[in-house]
């Protein structure tokens, strides 16, 4: 990329923290983490700025390869509507996202999960002047954490079992925890609470469905353990950013 090309999106970072100072000191905090993705964006959805993290979920991109770049240029198209559904969403409404979770497709073409929260940057005046992006990585609880034991019986029945339709209560008691004491440990293990796990299991169940094989829509979301199709729409696109018709097209004409 030409050192002028690269200086003119370097020149409006400059610009943004000139408008709002906090925005420096968010990029250093975040520049070192290893867990915690960071991403700064101008308003139409181009990286100005990035963190190491960042750059390890797209290994084969260089930072000067992704800033000025908008998300399409960088992922798969099924991905990138997602990432530009919840700017959309951020703009429009000036809320501020938390906590979202989001599935994602690995450069080997494995399915993983992230925890993403998004907010918006304010100038002195209180003008939207950015989006700041932060996602955590959910990786897999492994037997060597001590409080797997206690979860081990919940977690190997939501993996297993997630298209019966399983209750939150009964998986409490099976693993001899209360429902508060089963919902504080899942969040401390990997973020999340206890439902959102079990729907993280039937959607990419579904999402391997639907790319894989020729089911319909209504039959993946039976054999996913959801209660009806317009549920399991819902919950599909909360978390995909696309219907299961959509992604299913974007993923086939993908491969």
């Amino acid at each position: 990329m030409p050192n002028k090309y690269k200086n003119e999106w370097e020149a409006h970072l400059d610009r943004l923290f000139a408008q709002a100072p906090t925005l420096a000191l968010v990029e250093e905090l975040f520049a070192r983490l290893d867990d915690v993705n960071l991403c700064i964006k101008d308003l139409e959805g181009r990286y100005l700025s990035v963190n190491s993290a960042f750059l390890r979920s797209v290994p084969k991109l260089r930072r000067e390869e992704v800033i000025g770049r908008t998300a399409f240029d960088i992922y798969p198209q099924a991905l990138a509507v997602g990432y530009q559904q919840q700017d959309r969403q951020l703009l429009s409404r000036g809320q501020n996202l938390h906590d979202q979770l989001e599935m994602i497709t690995n450069p080997d073409g494995s399915l993983g999960w992230y925890i993403t929260s998004k907010v918006l940057a304010k100038n002195v005046a209180q003008e939207v002047i950015a989006i700041i992006g932060m996602s955590r990585d959910l990786h897999a609880p492994t037997e060597k954490d001590d409080r797997y034991n206690k979860l081990s019986v919940a977690l190997r029945r939501m993996q297993t079992d997630f298209a019966k339709p399983l209750r939150i209560q009964q998986l409490a008691e099976e693993s001899g925890l209360s429902v508060s004491q089963f919902e504080r440990l899942m969040r401390s293990m990997i973020q999340i609470t206890p439902s959102q796990y079990l729907i993280r299991q039937r959607v990419e169940a579904a999402a391997v469905m639907l790319r894989d094989g020729g089911k319909n829509v209504a039959a993946v979301a039976m054999d996913c353990g959801f209660s009806d199709q317009p549920s399991f729409c819902k919950q599909f696109k909360r978390i995909t950013g696309l219907s299961p018709l959509k992604y299913r097209k974007m993923t086939q004409d993908g491969k």
